[in-house]
């Protein structure tokens, strides 16, 4: 299950298992140039300990950062020791020697993010959650304080779950671990404002300003529940999902060309297009409509005219890398790449948009094609669809499927179908303690149980769909059993994933429950997944 690690288990460990940072870090155009030249190759290691401090991430070679960043971490760890002498605080993950990519976080690339340890109230030096006995509101406070009060470098964020502390932001998989964003070097550090071009959306620190209550009012104006405060929060990003989802348009979260156009429409009474004909024209009408349009003329024709299904063709070219820009602006960028589309896939007749194209763009548009053909089944059916399951999504080591398989069964109560967390307790006693839940109503729910607004948004995003409004989906059994393989191939749990423990050369069928929830039932799990590798052969 991924659930909230208890208390009891977590507040003695020494092991700091954090899980990948995946906030949507947001820089302006300006910080990105600032931290962007001349930092590769320029990092620099910060040592194994120091004054004040003690470097516990588990790989040494992904605690490379700025200089001016190993000199503010010291700066903070000295002042630290000052303080409170001992524990000494706990250094984690920062980047990589030349930066670039540290899969599976989404930050750590720039060598501006540093993990923290929440502190003790002892002089013990573990790892502990915010909610652990063991774990120091008001020391972790000054250290919150330190890092935000450092003269060296401006702080963009601090993500940290402990809703009693000032100056840090929540975000699902910081309840054991401080996540601090420092800004380049002559960055001030006022809030992040959106008052600039580009599209809007969920970002962390939130985007704020005009252009978000604008939106807000907006969706407010077409009927959508929203508090009109000017910060694209989560609320603010469920309720364009929920607007996305209600007209028909990619459910992203996103603000883009084709959403502010929809909803200015709507706000303005319009029931026109940009064509002037009573709707924008779609890709699924010219497949239902068999039309043929020309796009060799880059001064007239249909694309030019309708903004908005040029700006849907665009998003399908961008989504598959061959555009940069969504503007529903058809220009020599966007014929080009439709070309580009058109030959990768084979497509004849020339520059000409028909419903042979565009049953194409509507088959690469994100999402399409990526759930099984599963609607459910008794044990021995869904068996077999997780590991055709598993073939399709390119797993074929034996040891790896019988190790999902034996997730299932643990996860479900060998009952091998999609299940609530706290379904043991009954309907109502169930429903009763899911409310108490952090992070209801974004509980657990699947094959093996997904929690978290967070990941309940990236899957969205990836299928195309609005699980952050309508959570209940991820209890389809098509959704759940793709969730299951994906989450387990590529870490999104708990950011370990099979291949972490089950390889050619390893095979550790106890550890590799951390990949769904620390070391739960570990060795329940493994004598199932040694069960089912001999049944499977």
């Amino acid at each position: 299950m991924v659930l909230e690690i208890n208390p009891s288990l977590h507040s003695d460990s020494s092991h700091h298992d954090h899980t990948a940072c995946t906030a949507p870090i947001g820089f302006t155009a300006e910080e990105i140039e600032q931290f962007s030249w001349g930092t590769r190759g320029l990092f620099e290691q910060i040592p194994a300990s120091g004054v004040g401090y003690k470097r516990y991430a588990e790989y040494p070679e992904k605690c490379y950062g700025r200089p001016e960043v190993i000199q503010a971490i010291k700066h903070i760890c000295v002042e630290w020791e000052k303080l409170c002498q001992k524990p000494r605080i706990g250094i984690g993950n920062i980047s990589l020697s030349n930066g670039g990519p540290m899969p599976p976080h989404s930050s750590h690339q720039h060598g501006l993010d540093v993990d923290f340890a929440p502190v003790t109230n002892n002089h013990e030096e573990i790892g502990v959650t915010w909610y652990a006995e063991k774990y120091s509101r008001e020391r972790t406070q000054k250290l919150v304080d330190l890092i935000h009060n450092n003269p060296i470098l401006g702080v963009k964020v601090i993500l940290f779950n402990d809703p009693a502390i000032t100056g840090v932001e929540s975000w699902a998989g910081h309840d054991d671990h401080l996540h601090v964003t420092f800004l380049p070097p002559g960055i001030d550090s006022a809030p992040f404002s959106s008052d600039q071009q580009g599209d809007l959306r969920l970002l962390i620190p939130p985007m704020r300003g005009e252009r978000v209550r604008q939106l807000q009012e907006d969706l407010a104006n077409v009927g959508i529940s929203i508090n009109v405060d000017g910060i694209f929060g989560q609320q603010t990003d469920a309720a364009v999902r929920k607007f996305q989802a209600e007209q028909g348009l990619q459910v992203d979260g996103i603000a883009g060309f084709v959403t502010e156009t929809k909803l200015t429409q709507l706000v303005s009474g319009q029931s026109r297009g940009v064509s002037g004909e009573l709707s924008s024209l779609t890709l699924q009408d010219v497949i239902e409509q068999e039309r043929a349009i020309p796009f060799e003329d880059l001064n007239s024709g249909l694309l030019l005219e309708d903004r908005v299904f040029c700006a849907e063709i665009q998003m399908v070219l961008q989504a598959n890398h061959l555009l940069e820009v969504v503007d529903g602006i058809y220009g020599p960028k966007t014929q080009e790449a439709l070309r580009k589309f058109k030959a990768n896939r084979h497509l004849g007749g020339g520059d000409v948009l028909g419903a042979t194209t565009a049953k194409a763009l509507l088959d690469a548009k994100p999402g399409a094609g990526l759930l099984p053909d599963w609607q459910g089944g008794d044990k021995q059916a869904t068996v077999q669809a997780i590991i055709k399951e598993a073939h399709r999504q390119g797993i074929t080591f034996q040891a790896q499927i019988a190790y999902i398989i034996a997730t299932v069964q643990h996860e479900t109560a060998d009952s091998f179908e999609p299940v609530r967390e706290s379904y043991y307790l009954g309907d109502v006693e169930g429903e009763k303690h899911r409310k108490t839940l952090r992070y209801y109503p974004f509980y657990g729910r699947g094959y093996v149980q997904l929690t978290w607004v967070h990941n309940y948004r990236q899957y969205s995003d990836l299928l195309g769909l609005d699980l952050v409004n309508e959570p209940e989906l991820v209890m389809r059994p098509d959704i759940s059993l793709f969730i299951l393989v994906h989450g387990m191939k590529h870490g999104v749990f708990t950011s370990r994933k099979l291949d972490d423990y089950i390889s050619d050369n390893r095979m550790d069928l106890f550890n590799a429950r951390r990949i769904v929830n620390h070391t739960d039932q570990a060795t329940l799990i493994e004598k199932y997944a040694m069960d089912w590798q001999a049944q499977l052969g």
